[in-house]
């Protein structure tokens, strides 16, 4: 059997370190991975220059992904054929509510953004492809917890317990409801101002594939009344369960 090739093996480890802990620096890099700094800050130029890291502009030295390896990974896996099929979905919703509107998958214990179609009002709400987003304070995440088994939802809460403003009284509330009424909705509690409303998505056999939120200013959402966004979240739902069939 031939030996891995060490540098390939310290850059791997590095773009791992820096994706589950982002934005890093070179320090925290190399205490993460267990190697000398300098190997590290070859294997960071080295994955600037091919793409797939960025270095904060600010001159702190910090480093973080590029998209590069979302819009990789989403060429064979199942996320990018639902975020293809769903685009022209996402764009017929924000043409009737003229906000921004995101597709989220689950990736582990989180959320992943894996598709856009941005509002159109000069403010708008705005996350980059490759977002992870916790579950428990945002619609999307609200309306997956609904869809899932009770197990397997207090298995992400009790994964969320620590972050902040997490009360899990609240939250059991706003799941009971998203059950309720078929969508969920956050006021403001993950992104100061912002709210928004979500639906999950379901697979042909019922199983649960992702979820769509539209997401815009909180004074906007009491205008425009999260029914009204629901009844065009819905109706989408109902039209990709039969895509998906």
């Amino acid at each position: 059997m031939s030996q891995p090739i060490q540098s390939v093996v310290n850059a791997l480890a590095v773009l791992e370190a820096v994706a589950d802990h982002q934005p890093v620096g070179l320090s925290e890099t190399a205490r993460l991975t267990g190697l000398p700094k300098t190997t590290v800050l070859r294997c960071l130029s080295t994955l600037r220059e091919t793409g797939w890291l960025t270095a904060s502009p600010d001159g702190r030295s910090e480093w973080a992904l590029t998209n590069k390896a979302l819009l990789m990974g989403m060429r064979s896996a199942p996320a990018g054929d639902l975020a293809t099929l769903m685009q022209g979905e996402l764009t017929a919703i924000r043409e009737e509510v003229g906000e921004t509107v995101h597709l989220l998958v689950r990736d582990g214990d989180a959320q992943v953004v894996v598709s856009r179609a941005d509002g159109v009002g000069a403010i708008r709400t705005f996350l980059a492809l490759g977002t992870r987003v916790p579950h428990h304070s945002t619609a999307s995440g609200r309306a997956m917890l609904a869809a899932m088994p009770p197990a397997q939802r207090q298995q992400i809460l009790d994964a969320e317990a620590d972050l902040p403003g997490f009360d899990r009284d609240e939250i059991e509330r706003h799941v009971t409801a998203a059950i309720t009424r078929g969508y969920a909705v956050n006021h403001a509690e993950w992104r100061a101002d912002i709210a928004g409303v979500g639906v999950a998505i379901f697979g042909g056999a019922g199983e649960l594939r992702a979820a769509v939120s539209v997401s815009l200013p909180a004074t906007r959402l009491e205008d425009l009344g999260a029914e009204s966004i629901a009844d065009v979240l819905l109706a989408s739902q109902r039209r990709v369960a039969q895509l998906l069939r």
